[in-house]
């Protein structure tokens, strides 16, 4: 026996033989007080068995703190039968039961047995009704918590601050009356630090940032309370300005709370939600002992506002410091892996993940799952997922929306996994499944499942949510049906702004530029101001139009609404001037950009590369690496393009090698075929065609083949028209440009049977089409299309310019519909 236990059994022989019962009973009450702090079960059982020897534990007082003792630990097996057991219970003895109950999570149980109470004849207190109005939030029951507060007014303790407080909670919490609240507040004689902060929480969790501020300064001004630790987090948890936070900091600072662990963690996880990582890496820094929440606080911070590299770093800080990651932790830091594409630092995650068991958590897993799919690990990811014990929802959708990222054959795992779920008798599939679900169908064949999914929308409530319906519009657009994109968007009942953006977006990246802007009009129309979304697209469309009319109108709302600073709005202006053959225009635009990223880059050597000033579109690719901007496949797309339209062989060489050996970028069509072009201007056609090798796309094959008629090769020629052919049967590109070839050499009879194969396939060439904007609206003509409305008159005009053409020559074109 240990010495502790040797001199409390001591202590007990001697206060049993002891003749003054009420020393023994204060004294055992303390011993037992003491002990309770060693949690031994055990030995408590042992002094029970004692008192009951001795008859002791008849006192109410000692049997209390026995019931008590049983109570906070968990024992509810021996409290629930000492409780049976006692003839006498005061108030204290049924309160010390149903509180032990709440603070388990027993609520039902707790109300039945203060029922039990009641019947019983026994006159609960504000402290009972402290913990009664606990469990009545507990089990989320606004009619039992409006019975017992009918109780408590009729008992008369309406005005005390226990059972007030507990009240003011619960009508925020299950109630949503901010009234009710401030009623039972505000008839409270006594109002101490607790009912305050009650009270300030409550509205710090319906974000109304005045009142708390107000409910602040009264606590100090008219009751004399200083704000504490919890005061301070709650004021931090409804601050969503930069200049909130600060002031807050500044009072944690005056009241010297600023290191304390609570606050410090609150202020650091503030300062990450505004952005500003600089100050909240401060309050780190300032703290003496950082705990696994204050770690995960800024670790997260810098995930969410892209700083993925200075997350994984203070992540490594934290495990050197022998603190054990929490699943907030982990979870954030494989969202910064995720970010930076970053795989084998999540693959150490992972490990620190099973090290600290968290395998199996849903959180964590599914943050995993997010990365491996990222990553392209999809086989990794489902591995994870099969792992899991007790999948969440979450967990399910991630999986389908890895599923949702493949290239090939998407819908239908997704589908899979969808069925899975549904089959699932605890969980049920929600508005981000079938978001993700839409994600997966992204080309002609996946249209066939996005519509069965749309029709499974239209039978359900989820047809009403807008977030579900713009993600429907999305779906068509990717899959090339403008139509039906349109239809889903009649059918929106709230449309808001993503809502007219995936509309605009749809007829714009399909081609449908003037009815792209005809739509940007409508929205305007209908109330809805453009933004950093809609803009872009409606520029982009202007950029094919080649109005620059119109694209000048909208860089001026750029500019009034405030959205020059729009990284992705300046790209596209700067697109724009460049399609639109205004460098000089596109240039300003970029130097006006405060802080370029790459996809200002890319806009300005993109235009560059298209106006053929190849020098100067080198030069930006390196002034882009200079600032540490790594390029990507656009980047060098837009390099290669300059060097081939330049004709610069060994430049594009030497950007392709660049791309792949140093960058780790693989290597896709477009950018096969611009080295092609280069190549094929040279004359360098047999070189073009062993490069050509590692692509077989058609849009390569197509490159070399007109190289190969400009130079007359015949034999790599049909080795390209063959490929073409194989690719894309329905392509007259390839038809057309071997017969030329063949035509040129006088192979007749081969450019004959070739325009007869066109024929008994039936693949046509596409007519070629112009159009011109005249009073901000675009007239289209294409070649054979006499449907203008205006096309009578227009033929009027060239027959009067062909007769001017006429007197002042020897040739004469009548023309006429």
């Amino acid at each position: 026996m240990r010495p502790l236990r040797r001199s409390m059994v001591g202590f007990l022989n001697r206060a049993l033989h002891s003749d003054a019962d009420t020393t023994f009973v204060e004294s055992f009450s303390l011993l037992l007080r003491k002990h309770s702090k060693s949690k031994s079960i055990r030995e408590c059982k042992q002094i029970h068995a004692k008192l009951l020897i001795s008859e002791a534990i008849s006192e109410i007082y000692v049997a209390n703190t026995v019931l008590s003792f049983y109570s906070k630990y968990g024992d509810f097996y021996n409290a629930r039968l000492m409780f049976d057991q006692m003839s006498h219970k005061n108030v204290v003895t049924w309160t010390s039961m149903i509180s032990a109950l709440v603070h388990h999570g027993f609520y039902l149980k707790a109300l039945n047995l203060f029922k039990e109470m009641l019947e019983s004849g026994a006159r609960p207190n504000q402290f009972t009704f402290s913990v009664v109005v606990r469990a009545c939030i507990g089990t989320a029951s606004l009619d039992l918590g409006l019975q017992v507060h009918g109780l408590i007014i009729r008992l008369g303790l309406e005005t005390d601050e226990f059972a007030g407080s507990s009240l003011v909670d619960m009508y925020f919490k299950i109630g949503g009356s901010l009234e009710d609240a401030c009623c039972v507040f505000s008839r409270l004689f006594r109002r101490d630090s607790v009912i305050w902060n009650v009270m300030i929480s409550g509205f710090s969790q319906i974000g109304d940032v005045s009142e708390v501020f107000r409910l602040l300064s009264e606590m100090w001004v008219l009751d004399g309370l200083k704000p504490n630790d919890f005061t301070l987090t709650s004021l931090l948890k409804c601050c969503c300005l930069l200049g909130e936070v600060q002031q807050i900091h500044g009072l944690a600072l005056k009241l010297g709370t600023e290191v304390d662990v609570v606050v410090g963690s609150a202020l650091v996880d503030a300062y990450g939600k505004c952005g500003n990582m600089e100050w909240g890496r401060k309050v780190l820094n300032s703290m003496e002992w950082k705990d696994s929440f204050v770690w995960s606080s800024i670790i997260s911070g810098y995930a969410r506002n892209g700083s993925g590299d200075e997350a994984v770093c203070l992540f490594r800080d934290m495990c050197r410091q022998g603190m054990k990651p929490d699943q907030h932790a982990l979870s954030s830091t494989l969202k910064a892996c995720a970010e930076i594409e970053d795989l084998e630092t999540g693959v150490q995650v992972h490990s620190q993940m099973i090290k600290n068991g968290y395998h199996s958590d849903c959180f964590v897993a599914s943050a995993l799952i997010t990365l491996y799919s990222d990553c392209n690990e999809i086989c990794e990811a489902h591995k994870l997922f099969r792992r899991i014990d007790d999948k969440d929802i979450v967990a399910w959708n991630s999986m389908i929306l890895g599923y949702a990222q493949m290239e090939e054959e998407s819908s239908y795992h997704c589908i899979k996994i969808f069925r899975e779920l549904c089959q699932t008798p605890a969980l049920k599939p929600d508005g981000a499944t079938i978001i993700a679900i839409l994600k997966s169908c992204q080309n002609q064949a996946g249209l066939i499942t996005g519509i069965q999914i749309h029709t499974m929308i239209m039978k359900s409530s989820l047809s009403c949510e807008t977030l579900i319906c713009n993600a429907v519009i999305n779906m068509y657009s990717k899959c090339g049906d403008v139509d039906d994109a349109y239809k889903a968007f009649i059918d929106i009942v709230h449309r808001d702004a993503i809502s007219w953006s995936s509309i605009i977006g749809s007829y714009q990246q399909n081609g449908f530029e003037l009815e792209a802007l005809s739509l940007c009009k409508e929205m305007l129309a209908d109330g809805v101001y453009v933004t950093s979304f809609s803009l872009p697209l409606c520029i982009a469309a202007c950029s094919e139009l080649a109005a620059i009319d119109v694209g000048k109108q909208f860089h001026s709302s750029v500019i009034k609404l405030g959205f020059d600073g729009d990284v992705y709005v300046g790209s596209s202006i700067i697109d724009m001037y460049a399609k639109c053959g205004f460098m000089e225009e596109s240039q300003k635009a970029f130097d006006e950009q405060e802080d370029p990223n790459k996809a200002t880059f890319n806009a300005l050597i993109s235009g560059f590369a298209h106006h053929g000033k190849a020098l100067e579109a080198i030069e930006l690719f390196k002034e882009m690496e200079k600032m540490s901007l790594v390029p990507n496949q656009i980047s060098f797309l837009a390099a290669l393009s300059a060097c081939s339209h330049a004709g610069l062989v060994e430049e594009s060489l030497f950007f392709f090698d660049l791309m792949h050996k140093k960058y780790n970028i693989k290597p896709e069509s477009e950018h096969y075929s611009c080295l092609v072009d280069v190549l094929g201007r040279a004359g360098r056609l047999e070189e073009a065609y062993q490069i050509i090798q590692n692509d077989g796309k058609e849009q390569a094959w197509r490159t070399l083949l007109s190289a190969c008629r400009n130079y007359g090769n015949a034999e790599i020629a049909e080795k390209s028209a063959r490929k073409l052919m194989e690719l894309d049967p329905n392509d007259h590109a390839s038809y057309v440009l071997l017969s030329n070839l063949y035509s040129g050499e006088g192979k007749w009879e081969q450019a004959f049977k070739l325009r007869q194969r066109m024929v008994e396939i039936g693949v046509k060439k596409d007519p070629g089409s112009s159009w011109l904007i005249f009073r901000e609206q675009v007239h289209q003509f294409s070649v054979g299309d006499f449907s203008h409305h205006d096309m009578r008159e227009i033929l009027g005009e060239l027959n009067i310019l062909n007769k001017h053409i006429n007197s002042a020559g020897s040739w004469h074109v009548s023309v006429d519909c």
